[in-house]
């Protein structure tokens, strides 16, 4: 008798691996090729996005046998463009199709009380997929082994994915984090280290899900790119001996099939500041063979999280103010030219609010740090300040941190100040006035304005004038920074066409001189603009046409 499935994506977004909209998990497509791998008929096998189900009032109208639903914000955050799947919603979703089975996977499964339709696995859900198909499901762990198999058979799910082919395939190279200890609040300490995945293994599931019409590929799913491929022969403060030669082996490939075309946009994630610091060689030249490979703009994540020394100790956090200020040099002095005015490679910084030891100078501690970077002409491309989520099996889930109001004010103070004192002056050396970023995709519009990202990692938001097509693609010139995000206009510029607020987002112009500049239109040739236009800056003045 054919079964059929339906796999629920309420989408992830874990410490080492994301799933929102662009990017689509590891997990989803694992759980496809497990079940095709299994003999389940493909065409037997749904692919659904929360999205989907708001719509429909969180009623499955599909009538499947089993349900399996992946999901997951251990990380919490906004995304522009995109809902996660929250705790409440996937509850709301069980409630309302209590006649079917659901297998719940992804890091929820740890949130959620039991229910009488409800399996919550400990393990893998493609494993426990596997199993169920052949009618011995099994609460287990994938091995390596199985991954590369499921991985490829899983390609064709992107398929059913609305925004396909748009899509950003998060790649998994390992699981587990390889320090000896583990920070306090991360629940990647939790999952169990099953080996490195192959070189081969990683680029066959590259070629499949190209097959599939993707282009687009993040080395995500890692607690630490820098340790991929590490013999564990070594150790200094707590942290394996990187092996540049296994990184390098893999970068390698997947530059040969950036350079021919199968990947248009390759980006990583998460390195552990920790190895740089006791590894400084060995980690900049794996730097370097990484940067040779990516897509300039691209971001490593570093999970600093707290620059306290009590804070650092009480949740064995992974490096001292000097150490993280140290591997932020060794990324820039590495990794920080130029293409095409973008910095290739930059650190990203995360900060956590509300661990073991946190005091109401930890703020200030904080806030000093990164002033410090600024300083020194260092670049960081975003600084990620969130609340700790205390993770069930974590040390801070066990014992947790009391918040009391008055340290919740000073963070929300300082956090504040870093928006302002650190963000934006950063903004501002990383993408001067006239930088131009292509294909930026519009994915809101507000009031007149068009909120849009380019489909990468960790996109910055660009506010344009005016009202764009949604989900269009869209050069944009840079014309003002602000919190965390830019102000732009498309290309080309034309004066003669551009709105008031188009004319009042140029630095020096405002609402008077706009007014005028209207007035003032049609201007008949590029000299007569630019004299309009005096004193703008050069960078966005030289995008400046007439017609």
């Amino acid at each position: 008798m054919k079964k059929n499935y339906l796999i629920i994506d309420c989408f992830v977004d874990e410490p080492a691996c994301f799933g929102v909209p662009p990017f689509i998990a590891p997990y989803p497509r694992y759980v496809y090729g497990a079940l095709v791998h299994a003999g389940a008929d493909p065409a037997a096998i749904t692919y659904i996005t929360v999205d989907r189900l708001r719509g429909d009032g969180y009623r499955v109208t599909e009538k499947p046998d089993h349900v399996l639903l992946i999901g997951g914000a251990v990380v919490p955050g906004k995304y522009l463009g995109a809902k996660i799947g929250t705790v409440d919603e996937v509850q709301k979703i069980i409630a309302c199709n209590r006649h079917l089975p659901f297998v719940l996977g992804g890091m929820i499964r740890f949130m959620l009380p039991p229910a009488e339709n409800v399996t919550l696995l400990e393990h893998d859900i493609e494993a426990y997929a596997h199993g169920l198909h052949r009618g011995r499901p099994e609460d287990r762990a994938s091995t390596v082994a199985e991954v590369a198999a499921w991985s490829v058979l899983g390609a064709p799910v992107v398929k059913q994915h609305p925004d396909h082919p748009v899509l950003v395939c998060e790649m998994e190279t390992y699981r587990g984090c390889p320090r000896k200890a583990h920070c306090s609040f991360c629940s990647e300490g939790l999952v169990p280290f099953a080996g490195f995945r192959r070189v081969s293994d990683i680029t066959a599931e590259v070629d499949a899900l190209a097959g599939q019409g993707i282009s687009r590929f993040r080395l995500g799913r890692q607690a630490d790119i820098l340790q991929y491929g590490t013999s564990f022969s070594g150790y200094r403060g707590g942290f394996p001996r990187p092996e540049p030669a296994a990184v390098g082996e893999l970068f390698s490939e997947l530059k040969t099939k950036k350079e021919s075309g199968t990947i248009t946009l390759l980006n990583i994630d998460n390195a552990n500041p920790g190895t740089i610091v006791n590894f400084p060689e060995e980690s900049a030249e794996i730097l370097s063979r990484i940067a040779g490979a990516v897509t300039p703009g691209d971001t490593l994540a570093l999970g600093i999280e707290s620059v306290d020394e009590k804070v650092i100790a009480a949740n064995s956090l992974k490096v001292t103010a000097p150490g993280a200020l140290e591997a932020v040099r060794i990324i820039n002095e590495t990794c920080g030219a130029r293409v095409e005015g973008i910095p290739v490679l930059l650190p990203g910084i995360n900060l956590v609010h509300g661990l073991r030891g946190e005091e109401m100078k930890t703020f200030e501690k904080n806030y000093r740090w990164l002033a410090s970077v600024l300083e020194q002409g260092l670049l960081v491309r975003r600084i990620n300040i969130r609340r700790a989520l205390p993770f069930p099996g974590t040390a801070l889930h066990a014992h947790p941190q009391a918040i009391p109001e008055k340290t919740r004010l000073r963070f929300e103070y300082y956090r504040d100040r870093i928006r302002h004192d650190i963000d934006i002056p950063m903004l501002k050396k990383i993408y001067p006035a006239g930088t131009v970023l292509r294909d930026v995709r519009v994915l809101d519009r507000r009031e007149g304005y068009s909120l849009g990202k380019q489909v990468a990692s960790y996109s910055i938001t660009v506010k344009i004038a005016g009202e764009l097509a949604m989900k269009s693609f869209n050069e944009a010139v840079i014309t003002g920074h602000q919190e965390r995000s830019l102000t732009g206009l498309t290309l080309p510029v034309d004066v003669n066409g551009l709105s008031r607020a188009g004319l009042e987002s140029i630095p020096g112009i405002g609402k008077k001189r706009a007014a005028d500049i209207i007035l003032a239109r049609p201007f008949t040739g590029p000299e007569k603009a630019r004299a309009a236009l005096a004193g703008v800056d050069e960078g966005i003045l030289k995008h400046i046409v007439a017609r």
